[in-house]
């Protein structure tokens, strides 16, 4: 059932860009003599829409590699220079965000992992934390030393999610608000990404939302 329901919404989500590009090449070929103005319209739209497909495409492919994360991959890194690593790679999309940093104990924060991934994973819910907040956005993230766990949490000032949704957010190509996501360029994968990277790497990662309040992703790695 779950492999049927994602096929149904990976299909869904291909044909929806690939209906649109088709119908606008259609228009260009039936009319060549198209006001220049129009064509780059035109262009520009198909352009916008294959790179929807193409951010689609390969965050499946993503979703694939995680899925088959093997143990070579694994070495020990310290989690705050994966969190700095992030905080660096968000200026150029996101100039005005501003991430704050919170140590409630010395830790150490070192752990087993595939750094990369777990930058990724990372990168992904500042980037989120980002595109929906209105105005510059506030990221505090409060890191804990535990007795056999890291506990991490980011949080928000964004717009929250509504506490039906909480339950599903997480799921594959689940969308809050899909005209919304859509033309922020969501595909609905970012966090189902964020938390299949953490449960390979035998950690939790979950949700407390307000709507007009803001969000924290709670995440406990073990160390």
């Amino acid at each position: 059932e779950m492999r049927k329901n994602f096929v149904a919404n990976a299909s869904h989500e291909l044909k929806t860009p690939i209906t649109i590009i088709k119908g606008f090449a259609e228009t260009l070929h039936d009319n060549p003599g198209l006001d220049m103005e129009v064509v780059q319209g035109i262009t520009s739209k198909i352009v916008r829409n294959c790179d929807r497909m193409d951010t689609l495409v390969r965050n499946l492919l993503r979703l694939a590699d995680i899925e088959n994360l093997p143990i070579s991959q694994l070495s020990s890194c310290n989690f705050l220079d994966v969190l700095e690593s992030c905080k660096q790679m968000l200026p150029p999309v996101y100039p005005d965000a501003i991430v704050e940093f919170i140590k409630e104990n010395s830790g150490p924060y070192d752990i087993i992992a595939d750094p990369d991934l777990l930058e990724l994973a990372i990168k992904n819910l500042f980037e989120n934390a980002a595109k929906y907040s209105k105005g510059p956005a506030k990221i505090t993230v409060i890191t804990k030393r535990l007795e056999n766990n890291i506990l991490i949490k980011v949080s928000d000032k964004g717009i929250g999610i509504p506490q039906e949704d909480i339950e599903h957010i997480f799921q594959k190509f689940y969308t809050v608000d899909k005209a919304h996501s859509r033309k922020l360029g969501g595909s609905g994968l970012g966090l189902s990404i964020v938390e299949t990277i953490i449960h390979k790497h035998k950690g939790t990662i979950t949700l407390e939302s307000e709507v007009g309040v803001g969000s924290t992703f709670n995440i406990m790695l073990p160390v």
